[in-house]
C-alpha cells in the first residue's frame, strides 16, 4: 500500500516539477508535456520498484509484474504524447541505474546513485524545455540539487540497513552532523543562486523559491537528525505542497 502511495506521489511530483520549471521561466507547461512527464516519472519509479535487487525489500511476484507492465504502458504513453527521441536518454540512465549492463549498474555508493537520480530528473526537464540558455541551465541546476538533497535524506533513513548490506552511501560515510551541514550548505547555495537570478531578471516565482528554501531547511534538519514522520508528504510531495500554495494564493488574490 505504501509503495503505491509513494509511486503516486512521485508521479504527480514529477509532472509538477516540470510545471514549476516552466513557471520559473515565466511560461506555462503544455498539458501534453505535463502528462508525459507524469508518465515518465511513473515509469522510472515503477521500473525501479519492479526490478528486484538485493538491497531492496522483497515484493510479491504478481505486484512486480504489474509494476513492470504498467511501466511499459506509461513509457509508450509518454512517447505518444511527446515523440522526442531525446526522451530515450533519461530512460536509458534509469535502466542503467536499476538493472545495468553486464552486472555493472550506476547505482553506486558514496553519492554516485544520488547524482544519477538527480541527473535523470534534470535531464528530463531540460529535454522538455527544449532549449539551452542561462535561465534554463539555472532551473535545471536547481532541480538537480533539490533531487540530490532529497535522495540523500532517504539514505539517512536506511543507514542501518545499508551498513548491514555493506552499501556505502553518504550517510554511512559521514556523521549525521556532517550530512546535515553538507545538505544545508548545498541547499542554501542553490536557493541563493536562483533567488539572485530572480533579482537579475532571469527567473520568476520568488515566493515559491523562498518557501522552498525555508521548507528545505526544516526537513533537512528534521530528517537528518532522527525525525521520521510524514517523509513522503514533506520530501517527495514538496512540489504538491507548493502547487497547493499556488492554488490557494491565486484563489485569494
Amino acid at each position: 500500500m505504501w509503495v503505491i502511495i509513494s509511486i503516486l506521489v512521485v508521479t504527480l511530483s514529477g509532472a509538477l516539477k516540470l510545471q514549476f520549471a516552466y513557471g520559473f521561466l515565466g511560461s506555462h507547461v503544455p498539458l501534453t508535456e505535463f502528462v508525459a512527464a507524469a508518465f515518465i516519472a511513473y515509469a522510472a519509479y515503477a521500473f525501479d520498484r519492479g526490478v528486484e535487487n538485493k538491497e531492496d525489500e522483497k515484493r510479491g511476484t504478481l505486484f512486480k509484474k504489474a509494476l513492470l507492465l504498467t511501466a511499459v504502458f506509461a513509457t509508450i504513453g509518454a512517447f505518444a504524447l511527446y515523440p522526442n527521441p531525446a526522451l530515450v536518454v533519461p530512460f536509458l540512465v534509469a535502466y542503467l541505474y536499476t538493472k545495468g549492463i553486464g552486472g555493472y549498474r550506476l547505482k553506486g555508493g558514496k553519492g554516485v546513485k544520488n547524482c544519477i537520480v538527480a541527473l535523470t530528473w534534470s535531464l528530463g526537464i531540460l529535454i522538455f524545455l527544449g532549449t539551452i540558455s542561462l535561465p534554463v541551465m539555472l532551473v535545471c541546476l536547481f532541480f538537480f540539487c533539490k533531487s540530490f538533497v532529497n535522495t540523500v535524506i532517504y539514505d539517512v533513513r536506511d543507514i542501518d540497513k545499508d551498513k548491514m548490506a555493506g552499501i556505502l552511501t553518504i550517510p554511512t560515510v559521514l556523521s549525521r552532523t556532517q550530512v546535515t551541514a553538507l545538505l544545508l550548505g548545498l541547499s542554501l547555495i542553490t536557493h541563493m543562486t536562483v533567488i539572485g537570478a530572480y533579482f537579475s531578471g532571469f527567473i520568476a516565482g520568488i515566493d515559491v523559491l523562498l518557501i522552498s528554501s525555508i521548507h528545505s531547511t526544516i526537513y533537512i534538519i528534521a530528517y537528518c537528525n532522527g525525525f521520521e514522520m510524514f517523509r513522503n508528504a514533506l520530501v517527495d510531495g514538496e512540489w504538491i505542497l507548493y502547487a497547493g500554495y499556488i492554488i490557494l494564493r491565486d484563489c485569494i488574490l
